[in-house]
């Protein structure tokens, strides 16, 4: 994909997100292009169809998730996006997955790096994170998968937004 159809797919997706999740997201995006990546958001929001394949074709374990949610006038209001490496789509090496994942960190996301893992895994891997080491262990099995934090799915569900703060000091609910 050409750059120029990468940026237009990205600012696509990003308009179908939460606005405080967008804003952490596009700052995902911009430290992973200083990185030299590039970053593509592949999905952002999905109708409660489109979650119901991804559960029954073993690509999602929720019925309802982040990327389902909408605004109480029905407008997507994403709050989780699938970020993937847009030179390897279907095959993100190792440090594209780590980059992602210690930028997505650094701006209050998670990702899905350690998900499936035993607790003793995750705890190495979130080390491996944090000194930017090299990791040849397992990785969890949505890596791609950025979403917000301080709220569960349930709690998305029922309407309730994070509250993120931007730099300016402006609380985005």
């Amino acid at each position: 994909m050409t750059d120029e159809a990468r940026l237009d797919l990205n600012r696509r997706h990003l308009q179908q997100c939460h606005p405080a999740f967008r804003h952490r997201l596009s700052l995902v995006l911009a430290r992973l292009q200083t990185l030299g990546e590039r970053p593509r958001i592949q999905q952002a929001w999905r109708s409660p169809e489109e979650q119901m394949q991804a559960f029954t074709t073993g690509h999602s374990k929720l019925r309802w998730g982040f990327h389902n949610a909408t605004s109480i006038e029905g407008i997507p209001e994403a709050l989780a996006a699938d970020v993937l490496d847009d030179d390897h789509p279907l095959n993100p090496s190792r440090a594209y997955l780590f980059a992602l994942a210690r930028e997505s960190r650094a701006v209050g996301l998670s990702t899905g790096i350690d998900w499936g893992l035993p607790t003793a895994i995750k705890v190495a891997l979130a080390k491996a994170l944090v000194h930017d080491v090299a990791w040849e262990g397992k990785i969890g099995w949505d890596a791609c998968h950025v979403e917000v934090t301080g709220v569960t799915v349930a709690q998305a569900k029922a309407g309730i937004r994070p509250a993120m703060l931007l730099p300016e000091g402006t609380l985005i609910a």
